[in-house]
């Protein structure tokens, strides 16, 4: 690699560094002594950034797509938690020098992740202010994607449950568009949707099945189109579902 490509991309790792969630808020000068430490990684879906008990040696920022951490007890894999652009995973585990405690899969066609190791970090928080409440703040948000989960199993019918993970989606990543409806730019499929709200697969696609039917939920080749978040929070806190074939029951 000659001085230009070194050049074009340590600037692109600057970029990438100064505008991610974690770590904007950083001085420049920091950012910059960051750099040697950073790399993006591009993976397919299925593919691993990292197994339960590896070392937790980085900090991660996911940038593009879904990645999803799961734990496999016995002979079935349980999904924790769903982490989308700007999200930071495993922090508290990173905090603490341990190992991993799941493995991490991309969810999504494609995946990119910002990884920065950990050891500068965990020296430099010690002394700089802007990095610690960086730190707080990632793990505030960790705290409460955890919290939203435990919200969406208690929300009660399978039908409640898939309503109140979309209204999650929303809130996380959507963007409202000039027509009124929520765009959710995540390609996650029907089996992702049924494993994180602990549902059969065939239940979940019926569900979604009625939704476009109706109108209030299309799934496209990059996500979700909402065509109203208010419907779905009636859904979440009214009426029933029936466990096997998540229709709506009087």
């Amino acid at each position: 690699m000659d001085r230009t490509e070194v050049h074009v991309q340590r600037e692109s790792l600057l970029r990438t560094l100064s505008t991610s969630r974690l770590f904007r808020t950083l001085d420049p000068a920091l950012l910059a002594a960051l750099v040697p430490h950073a790399s993006v990684h591009r993976l397919q879906q299925g593919e691993s950034l990292w197994r339960r008990g590896t070392p937790a040696e980085h900090f991660h920022v996911v940038l593009r797509g879904v990645l999803e951490l799961q734990r496999a007890p016995g002979t079935e894999s349980t999904l924790i938690a769903l982490f989308g652009p700007g999200e930071s995973p495993a922090i508290p585990v990173t905090l603490e020098r341990r190992a991993f405690i799941a493995d991490a899969y991309a969810a999504t066609p494609s995946v990119e992740v910002l990884r920065v190791s950990a050891a500068p970090i965990l020296e430099l928080v010690q002394t700089d202010v802007r990095l610690a409440l960086a730190i707080n703040r990632a793990l505030l948000e960790h705290c409460a994607l955890l919290h939203a989960k435990i919200d969406v199993l208690a929300s009660g019918t399978v039908l409640r449950r898939v309503a109140a993970f979309m209204l999650d989606l929303a809130e996380r990543f959507g963007d409202e568009g000039i027509d009124g409806k929520t765009y959710v730019p995540l390609a996650l499929s029907r089996a992702h949707v049924a494993t994180y709200v602990g549902a059969r697969v065939e239940t979940v696609i019926r569900i979604f099945s009625q939704w476009h039917k109706d109108g209030l939920v299309a799934t496209t080749k990059d996500g979700f189109v909402i065509r109203s978040t208010d419907e779905l929070r009636a859904l979440r806190g009214a009426g029933g579902a029936d466990e096997e074939d998540g229709t709506v029951s009087s």
